[in-house]
């Protein structure tokens, strides 16, 4: 068997930016008596602090649910304001495209949409090289991935919009922090010494999630919005775990014997991981080396297998589109709103 692969880099999502908005206590918040805490905490939003350690996206995310709370508390119609108020918003992959809105309920999915993107870039910065790191980054991940799902869901009643708040781009991002989170399910089973066949099903449901994500960026309207290097990635990393999921099963074919599947599987996973690096340019190398590295070990366990069965078995070596798809089990969810906006981490991460 192998050895232990460093673990690969994660994509995280970029905030979005906002304009400065007015507030004025009579026409928008005359009955919320915190009205001048709602006005400072959406002014620190769109304010640059001279401190770098207010940027950090544990800092960040404690003044997103502050500001959602507050607000939440002041009022929580879906009405439309008056034409007085506008809240803008730019996407956050294309920052020139901008969006304005007299919208409580625009605000608020802004509001969880960058909230998700925190969360994402504090579970990309943990180092999974700890049981612990791993474990962060997974609910992180999960974390981020309810909160896309519930922009999706907010922004169903919203006219217009950026491409970034688009349903199909909530649902990707949604499948996106999926696969991530379920990579580090995928890391956590090999570090436990999981059954090959286990490790299989893991890896099967992290392609999964990756090709949802990838079959999205190809296609209207979020075709050519996001970075090439995204695109890449993501298309890499579903070749890699369909990869991983062939060779952690042909692993236990190997120890029944079955050597014939064995080397259909391992021919499988070769191929994909072969077509996947030619067609994938602009991933980053530690994803190319990565996906080598596996590569280079399933080449060392397919000669071995065919010389096996040359000399001993000789058995029937099936073709690609017999195989039966490998079985798949997803060990994540998207986390709901509740857990999205759990007041404890706006305490945790408050400035002492």
């Amino acid at each position: 068997m192998s050895q232990p692969r460093s673990p690969a880099p994660m994509l995280s999502v970029p905030e979005k930016k906002t304009a400065a908005a007015e507030l004025f206590r009579d026409r928008h918040f005359f009955s919320a008596a915190s009205f001048t805490d709602i006005r400072d905490a959406r002014a620190a939003l769109s304010a640059a602090s001279p401190n770098p350690q207010d940027q950090g996206p544990a800092f960040r995310r404690a003044l997103l649910l502050r500001y959602h709370r507050l607000l939440f508390s002041a009022r929580d119609d879906p009405c439309a304001f008056d034409e007085t108020l506008a809240f803008t918003w730019h996407d956050a992959f294309r920052p020139h495209l901008r969006h304005t809105a007299a919208s409580l309920r625009f605000e608020k999915a802004a509001l969880v949409f960058n909230v998700g993107a925190a969360s994402s870039r504090i579970a990309a910065a943990v180092s999974r090289a700890t049981e612990g790191g791993v474990k962060t980054a997974c609910w992180e991940f999960q974390r981020a991935a309810g909160a896309f799902r519930a922009v999706g869901q907010m922004m169903e009643e919203v006219e217009g919009g950026t491409v970034d708040m688009s349903p199909q781009a909530a649902a990707m991002l949604e499948r996106l922090m999926l696969a991530q989170a379920q990579e580090c399910c995928f890391e956590r089973a090999l570090a436990a010494g999981t059954s090959p066949a286990a490790c299989s099903k893991v890896a099967r449901q992290a392609a999964l999630y990756y090709e949802e994500a990838y079959a999205a960026l190809v296609t209207p309207p979020l075709q050519n919005h996001f970075e090439r290097s995204w695109v890449s990635q993501i298309q890499l990393k579903a070749a890699q775990f369909n990869a991983e999921a062939c060779y952690r099963y042909a692993i236990e074919l190997h120890e029944k014997t079955e050597i014939g599947e064995e080397i259909g599987r391992l021919q499988v996973g070769i191929n994909a991981i072969v077509d996947a690096k030619r067609a994938a340019r602009g991933a980053p190398g530690a994803i190319y080396d990565s996906a080598s590295r596996l590569e280079q070990d399933m080449n060392k366990s397919l000669e071995r297998a065919v010389s096996e069965n040359n000399r001993i078995y000789l058995m029937r070596i099936p073709a690609a589109k017999l195989l039966a798809p490998l079985p798949a089990a997803s060990l994540v969810r998207a986390a709901s709103l509740s857990e999205i906006l759990d007041a404890k981490t706006e305490t945790d991460a408050q400035p002492s």
